[in-house]
């Protein structure tokens, strides 16, 4: 297994890229946090707090395509040196405005500014990794396996070492740590020879980027109701526990039973070499992984629910993946980065609407039916792109290395 995650660091100048990128992504799962935090702190008011934390992910949800196509255009550097100091500068704006008690429209504009600012870093060393290893696809499918299994770490690590700076200090501080984290590893990765150097091809990029290509848009229609199960669950695993008679705060366990459980499947999945062609790869796991959500319908007891969002996890990771793999082979050339920017929108924006929903369905009718939905929307999903099956094939060409290249 280590050999294989090996490979990711032969090539000159990816492992410091991977440690640049390593550093700029602890923050995503400290920013949000920070902020409910820190505005909570200071207003008393947890719905000021939500609002706040809202308009962050709103901000970056809605640009990060963009952000992803002027990447294509424009290269690494020119995107990330602006974005990640933006960012940085919001970020402290938004201290300063909660620390002297301003008023809430303000702070929630700079937190939008700071989610639209923050820069694409992951994105980023997908597309050099597609670079590099393009004529590799099982190095590539190990490279996105290890993308996934990290933005599953920090989703565990980023809660705790946001309370732990907070505890230390203030919530301030966690924001004001975070900020430099991102600072230094964005500057770090922009500098670097891989990333001066890469190019996306967009001189034969389409006009309607990414989103002409028909694969790429099932892929969309596919995640958006897939993505909708975390939402769900981020909702309604508080009130599972309370409804055992727990603390809501035993949802942080549950949740990171999931994680677990995604970064071994995760690493699993990247250490072997995989012979099946990548369309029917990803809707088998697509499937696996509905089916081993449906635990969760019968988990009676906290233990029983760690259990079953543990084994939930399994396939989660390399169903992603997968899915980042198949971007390489179905959207046109010159639009890499900001197909990816696009699943990640998709998958936002899922988790979005379920967590909506999903607090109108336990209110309405219970944790149960708010489980039965969290198995739904990946189950729809799975659906979507088995009967659009054709679309991924339609699309698929034969993997070249001048799909992404970087110039000499």
């Amino acid at each position: 297994m280590l050999s294989a995650y090996g490979r990711l660091l032969e090539p000159p100048g990816t492992a410091r890229l991977t440690l640049m990128m390593l550093l700029a992504r602890i923050p995503i799962g400290i920013f949000g946090l920070a902020i409910v935090l820190l505005v909570s702190e200071h207003s008393g008011s947890f719905a000021d707090a939500g609002v706040a934390s809202a308009a962050w992910a709103i901000g970056a949800g809605l640009v990060a395509p963009l952000q992803g196509r002027l990447v294509d255009r424009f290269g690494q550097p020119a995107v990330l040196i602006p974005s990640t100091l933006l960012n940085a500068a919001a970020i402290v704006g938004v201290v300063v405005v909660a620390e002297s008690e301003g008023p809430l429209w303000l702070l929630c504009a700079l937190a939008a500014v700071g989610g639209a600012a923050m820069p694409p870093i992951g994105a980023c060393m997908r597309s050099v990794w597609a670079d590099v290893f393009a004529a590799d696809a099982h190095a590539r499918n190990t490279a996105y396996s290890f993308d996934s299994v990290v933005a599953e770490l920090f989703f565990v690590a980023g809660p705790l070492l946001t309370y732990a700076l907070a505890a230390l200090g203030s919530p301030s501080l966690a924001l004001l740590v975070g900020a430099a984290l991102s600072l230094a590893g964005t500057l770090g990765f922009a500098s670097g020879e891989l990333a001066r150097r890469w190019r996306s091809g967009h001189e034969s990029g389409p006009r309607a980027g990414a989103l002409s290509a028909r694969g790429m848009r099932t892929l969309m229609l596919a995640t958006i109701p897939t993505g909708t199960s975390f939402g769900v669950l981020e909702v309604a695993m508080p009130a599972f526990a309370i409804e055992e008679g727990e603390k809501a705060a035993l949802a942080g366990v549950l949740l990171a039973a999931m994680a677990v459980g995604s970064i071994a499947g995760g690493l699993w999945y990247g250490a072997r070499s995989w012979s099946s062609p990548v369309v029917s790869r990803y809707l088998w796991l697509h499937v696996a992984f509905t089916l081993l959500l449906l635990p969760l319908l019968v988990a009676g007891s906290v233990v029983q629910m760690t259990v079953a969002m543990l084994l939930g996890g399994l396939f989660l990771a390399p169903t992603a993946a997968a899915g980042y793999l198949m971007i390489d082979r179905i959207t046109p050339p010159g639009t890499t980065t900001e197909a990816t920017t696009w699943a990640m929108t998709s998958n936002v924006a899922g988790a979005a609407i379920g967590a909506a929903l999903g607090g109108l369905v336990i209110q309405r009718s219970g944790v149960d039916w708010a489980l039965a939905l969290a198995c739904a929307g990946p189950a729809l999903g799975t659906l979507i792109a088995l009967v659009r099956r054709g679309d991924f094939e339609a699309t698929v060409p034969e993997p070249s290395s001048a799909r992404v290249r970087a110039s000499s």
